[in-house]
């Protein structure tokens, strides 16, 4: 039986149909809307999607020697980021992502979650092959922007000198940070439209122009820098120092030629200057009591105030009782004039030239020297050292100031206060960067610094303390300085040391000085006429050669010979055609026994020897050498 049809009443179909229209007629209208009246948000919302704010690199200024050779350059790098948002969707591809990065996975992944939902940093300021392997796998998400980073062509030699730049390219240490205002860089910043692969599709508008930083040029002269940082660092492994520093300096301008710092690190090594330690520069930021080499600074305040006449002579024999303390010497001595007490390092004749001398002459020439000043060389937080007031000094303070205690001073200041001993008198503002015109102001009268001058030199002769930076074909003059190391604690460290030499060459006609420091030393025979001295000596040889600075040639009236064993006064009158009293007068003897034997001795330079050009440095014995370190030359 067939089943009887049912209709829908007509006004619910009505009504259905109207549904559908009205349905119908909405989505048109949301269509309409969309398509033709709002259509700018849209392609505003489209472009926000990939608007990005693009970098324009910028290089940072670089830094370059006295000769043009580059310190500080910049490298092509790359910056390799993330958009985490992108990325996500491609976790399939993150092994090889990985794998080109030479990450791990897990590392991989929490740089990845390490930004902010649209951008975070996988690499920074990497080789440039990081990059060509990246675009090779072509993954939305991670993109690839072309920097620069900073390159040191003489790694660690220069690496407390120059410092360090951090990842901003910004500098952190040294030069880099001291000059940072005129090194860096400003980048610039473009808005534009880039694809799913962060390839620029069009730029939509320029938000702040690039600007390049500006070139850096110093004194440096890298051969010498080379020299000196081999040579302090050989010594300071050597001798298992804590650390130590050198400088090497013009005498005439003040232009610093080398300065270098031990224990370094290549800052072109990933993860290698971690320790500040190893990239503080010690010439500048490390203070220390300096030992013997002030002693020739009081004797210049002496003579320049007549507190004591150049031909003074002194009793150094017993130890000289000062406020309850005995200051003596190492190696007895008897009667010693000024240029014994230097040769041989007496603390009872420097103290008792001190005592002669009042307190502020005193002061005043070491502040006029240079010390207890801070060097304005670019250098942040670089120390000025210690120089009491001379009014806090106790009859103590006045008596040992002179044997570098009671004083701090860095390896810079001593190199900058002895050229006034090499130059006539004069001060001379240390200049780093090139261009400068010198700054120069009298400290002393010509006649003290000649003085001082030949009576350094006996320090490197035979019997003296200094005897290990004499220079084959140069005289050399300077002072050794030995002092134990404060623990901080108002006593000292029991036989550890700050072993220092300053000395300048040639020492009839200087051109260089340069002064040497290392801190720490525990061993045997820890005195700066061992450790230091040799350092001296080795780079300034090679930095004499590197300027071409002729041997020394004897112009004068005056010459020096090496007495021979039994070798008496009166046949070396007779050898140069003179009397005994006026080779005592030259010599400023007064016994004619008071000669060693294989000590440098003045005599008249002979008819037709003008021309002499050859001084030889004496062969030394280690034993003579740590002997007469010790101050025993006279023995």
């Amino acid at each position: 039986m067939d089943r009887p049809v049912k209709f829908l009443p007509a006004g619910r179909a009505r009504l259905v149909i109207l549904v559908l229209l009205l349905t119908f007629a909405a989505m048109l209208m949301r269509d309409i809307y969309l398509q033709i009246l709002d259509q700018s948000t849209l392609r505003q919302q489209g472009q926000m999607r990939y608007l990005r704010a693009i970098s324009l690199p910028a290089s940072r200024g670089i830094i370059t020697a006295r000769n043009g050779e580059p310190l500080a350059v910049n490298v092509h790098a790359v910056t390799i980021w993330a958009d985490p948002a992108i990325l996500d969707k491609y976790r399939d591809r993150w092994p090889a992502l990985s794998h080109a990065l030479h990450l791990s996975e897990a590392r991989f992944a929490r740089r990845v979650a390490s930004g902010g939902a649209d951008y975070a940093y996988i690499e920074r300021q990497v080789a440039p092959e990081f990059g060509t392997a990246l675009q090779k796998l072509q993954v939305p998400g991670i993109y690839v922007q072309d920097t620069s980073r900073t390159y040191y062509p003489l790694g660690a030699v220069t690496a407390p000198l120059l410092g360090l730049v951090d990842l901003a390219h910004q500098g952190s240490a040294g030069l880099e940070r001291g000059y940072n205002t005129w090194l860096r860089a400003h980048p610039g910043k473009e808005l534009a439209l880039v694809d799913g692969h962060g390839q620029i599709v069009h730029v939509a508008k320029v938000q702040k122009l690039a600007h390049f930083g500006h070139p850096l040029q110093l004194t440096i002269n890298p051969q010498i820098q080379y020299w000196a940082y081999i040579t302090l660092t050989r010594s300071l492994h050597h001798f298992h120092a804590k650390d130590g520093s050198a400088v090497v300096m013009n005498v005439h301008n003040g232009q610093i030629l080398a300065m270098v710092s031990a224990p370094s690190c290549n800052p072109n090594a990933e993860g290698s200057c971690m320790n500040p330690a190893d990239y503080t520069n010690n010439a500048v930021h490390q203070a220390f009591e300096p030992g013997s080499v002030m002693k020739p600074f009081v004797v210049a305040a002496a003579l320049a105030s007549h507190s004591v006449q150049p031909d003074a002579r002194f009793n150094v024999f017993h130890p000289l009782i000062v406020d309850g303390y005995a200051i003596t010497d190492d190696v007895p001595h008897h009667i010693l004039n000024i240029e014994h007490i230097l040769k041989y390092s007496s603390c009872i004749g420097a103290s008792k030239i001190a005592l002669k001398t009042p307190e502020q002459i005193i002061y005043n020439m070491y502040r006029s020297a240079g010390f207890g000043r801070k060097p304005d060389l670019g250098f942040v937080d670089a120390t000025s050292g210690v120089l009491p007031n001379w009014h806090s000094w106790s009859l103590a303070r006045h008596a040992t100031i002179a044997l570098g205690y009671g004083v701090s001073v860095t390896t810079l200041q001593l190199a900058d206060a002895y050229a006034a001993f090499a130059n006539g008198g004069y001060h001379m503002r240390p200049e780093l960067v090139m261009g400068q015109a010198p700054v120069a102001k009298r400290i002393m009268p010509a006649w003290v610094a000649k003085k001082l001058r030949i009576w350094l030199q006996s320090v490197a002769e035979p019997g003296g303390t200094g005897i290990l930076a004499a220079i084959d074909g140069y005289h050399v003059a300077g002072k050794t300085g030995t002092a134990n190391m404060a623990n901080g604690h108002g006593g000292f460290y029991g036989h550890t040391t700050n072993a220092t030499f300053v000395g300048f060459a040639p020492g009839n006609h200087p051109q260089l000085v340069m002064a040497v420091s290392l801190r720490g030393s525990h061993i045997k025979w820890n005195f700066g006429g061992i450790e230091a001295a040799p350092v001296f000596r080795v780079t300034m040889r090679h930095a004499l050669q590197e300027l071409d600075v002729a041997p020394a040639c004897h112009h004068g009236p005056t010459m020096r010979v090496t007495i021979r064993p039994g070798q008496n006064l009166a046949e070396i009158a007779l050898q140069y055609h003179t009397s005994v009293a006026h080779l005592m007068q030259i010599n400023q003897l007064a016994n004619p026994e008071d000669i060693d034997s294989g000590a440098l001795f003045k005599v008249p330079t002979p008819k037709g020897g003008k021309d002499i050009c050859r001084f030889e440095a004496p062969l030394v014995s280690r034993a003579q050498a740590e002997i007469w370190s010790e101050g025993g030359g006279g023995t």
